[in-house]
């Protein structure tokens, strides 16, 4: 990692704040270099859909602001979670006290939420673009933390009321043992529940799991009319293919709560054919392709996902506040941000939600496509309706956060 010339004084302070269980402000330099710490899974089942790629992204934001902000340069940190909550928080602390002024990405949610807590407590900004828990909005609001990609509330009153609606009354839940699939299974569940929709039965899966058997057999014996796929990433895949491998498909239909483009690309023939929400799909139109172009002309011709593609935009959006603002200070960029509508490759009229601090932007539900129908590499999803972000997130009037700023 590096560190600022002027970093030790304010690792000194960070260090005394998390001993005592304080909440003092981190000091930067103000004439050294401006971190960016892409918190993310390097090395995990969640690598795939952003880790390496998200810090690409990142940096190629960085590279088209300029490569400096206010007369200093821009840094990239790239930092290895290893999707385990206290970790992430540890490490958030001693970038921030390094000279980060902003912390992204945090795939998965367990993170996310360690790493808010830290922004709160030093005065430091986090945009979680990785984690899903639609907590980080609600019971875990934050004056420095923001939401901007998917929640769990967005996947499951799409996909889940769509189902419930069609007939998929009685549930089953393959549910990740942490704070995402808990918040998943609660949103699937407030979702069905207006159209007669509830699950029968239930199974905690540790993350990383792959042996799904005693899983499937607890499916299979429940006969739910619906097999509810409550997790992400390498779990989505493992998941999936068990269910397909033992015929659960045949029996039930199989709600996927959330899929990535990588996803897919590693088993295409087991997503055929689900139907699916995502925040932003890479040839979804002419803009959102461009970017991907560029994205892929440095990852090996693969395509991005819309983790991703959030990582550059939030970075992008957090650098113009900087400009704005004349200052990293995040109480002033906070107050830049709130309430800023914007349009973007990725996100269509969006707005930084100034409530509960949710990024609000239109969401795409889409049909992932046989290998037969598709007409390049990795293009494959078909978009089939467009939701306003309006009506995809949780109403205001809804909202979960007790608003402390």
């Amino acid at each position: 990692m590096r560190i600022l010339s002027s970093g030790s004084a304010a690792l000194a302070l960070a260090l005394l704040a998390g001993a005592l269980g304080g909440s003092a402000p981190v000091a930067a330099a103000d004439n050294g270099p401006i971190k960016i710490a892409v918190i993310t899974d390097m090395s995990g089942v969640y690598a795939a859909i952003s880790g390496q790629g998200a810090v690409d992204a990142t940096k190629m934001a960085v590279e088209d602001f300029g490569g400096k902000v206010l007369g200093r340069e821009i840094v990239v940190d790239a930092v290895d979670h290893r999707n385990q909550g206290p970790e992430a928080a540890a490490k958030a602390r001693e970038e921030y006290a390094s000279g980060a002024e902003l912390a992204l990405d945090m795939t998965n949610s367990a993170t996310a939420v360690a790493v808010a807590g830290v922004a709160k407590d030093l005065h430091k900004l986090a945009i979680v673009t990785g984690g899903g828990t639609s907590a980080i909005t609600n019971e875990n609001c934050n004056r420095y933390t923001y939401h901007y990609a998917y929640d769990t509330y967005e996947l499951a009153h799409a996909t889940g009321s769509y189902i419930a609606k069609s007939g998929g009354k009685t549930w089953y839940g393959f549910v990740a043992d942490y704070k995402f699939g808990q918040s998943m299974l609660s949103d699937f569940t407030d979702a069905i529940k207006p159209f007669g929709g509830s699950f029968i039965g239930t199974s905690a899966i540790p993350l990383g799991t792959t042996d799904y058997s005693s899983y499937v057999i607890a499916a299979k014996n429940a006969k739910p009319q619906v097999l509810g796929l409550l997790n992400a990433g390498a779990d989505t895949v493992n998941s999936m293919k068990a269910a397909k491998q033992f015929a659960l498909d045949k029996q039930m239909k199989i709600a996927v709560g959330l899929l990535f483009l990588s996803d897919v690309d590693a088993l295409p023939d087991v997503f055929d054919g689900s139907r699916i929400t995502t925040s932003w799909y890479w040839a979804m139109d002419k803009q959102a392709r461009a970017w991907a172009d560029r994205w892929s002309a440095r990852n090996h011709g693969l395509r991005p996902t819309d983790i991703q593609a959030a990582d550059y935009s939030a970075t992008m959006q957090w650098l113009n506040a900087v400009k704005a603002v004349g200052s990293t200070d995040a109480d002033k960029v906070q107050g830049y941000l709130d309430g800023r509508k914007f349009n973007d490759f990725y996100a269509r009229n969006a707005e930084w939600r100034a409530r509960d601090h949710r990024v609000i932007h239109d969401v795409y539900v889409v049909d992932v496509l046989a290998k037969n129908q598709i007409k390049e590499p990795h293009a494959w999803f078909n978009v089939i309706q467009r939701i306003p972000g309006n009506e995809a997130f949780k109403p205001v009037a809804q909202s979960g956060c007790q608003k402390d700023w």
